[in-house]
């Protein structure tokens, strides 16, 4: 069962964060950095970025509460936010995280490593929204929560791996590779994102699904 958990909390992260994804903007963004620069911009951003998702691990339960958001709401909400990344995904349209293309001072290195590495490229609003997702469960206990710490700190490693590696990985697979992966993850994500809307409608009575 927490094998099973973690499986599933795992292939959802790794569909939002989209570590082959990452790497042309984040090559575009660190352009005019020297290797020692770019290395310490993704230590900068996995750490920003790893801080960020854990506060709303963390304190995402107690948000939810706070302002009186069901699990239901939550699911379908999520699942229309899931949907449109994953039509975007299928499309191979620029994804809304996606930073501005422009010229950056190296000097400015720790300051992109925060904006827009760490947010909203690794810690954006699809991440956010998968945690408070996971958290707003029914019965989302102890091992809830050390499995999806588990899960999430595994997907910032591959993200890790994959910034660091972006430039082997980019010249081993081609473009065309990139997008042919972008497809493949979209799909399975637009598949999982209705799952959940059905999944909000059942928690709240409005429909009954077979099982």
């Amino acid at each position: 069962m927490v094998v099973t958990s973690f499986l599933q909390q795992f292939l959802l992260l790794i569909l939002i964060i989209d570590p082959i994804g990452s790497i042309p903007l984040f090559l575009s963004t660190t352009a005019t950095f020297d290797a020692n620069t770019r290395k310490k911009v993704i230590w900068r951003a996995m750490l920003v970025a790893g801080i960020v998702l854990m506060i709303f691990v963390v304190f995402g339960k107690i948000l939810l509460e706070f302002f009186g958001i069901t699990p239901s709401a939550f699911y379908i909400s999520g699942g229309i936010i899931f949907f449109t990344i994953a039509f975007e995904m299928i499309q191979s349209k620029p994804r809304s995280r996606n930073p501005p293309e422009s010229s950056i001072d190296p000097q400015d290195a720790m300051m992109v490593a925060i904006f827009p590495l760490a947010t909203p490229l690794i810690a954006g609003p699809g991440m956010i929204t998968t945690i408070m997702l996971q958290v707003s469960t029914d019965n989302f206990g102890a091992m809830g929560y050390t499995s999806l710490i588990l899960a999430l700190t595994l997907c910032l490693v591959i993200e890790f791996i994959a910034l660091r590696c972006g430039t082997l990985i980019l010249r081993i697979i081609g473009t065309t590779g990139m997008f042919v992966l972008e497809k493949i993850m979209g799909l399975i994500l637009a598949g999982m994102s209705v799952q959940l809307i059905l999944n909000g409608l059942s928690k709240a009575g409005l429909v009954h699904l077979a099982n």
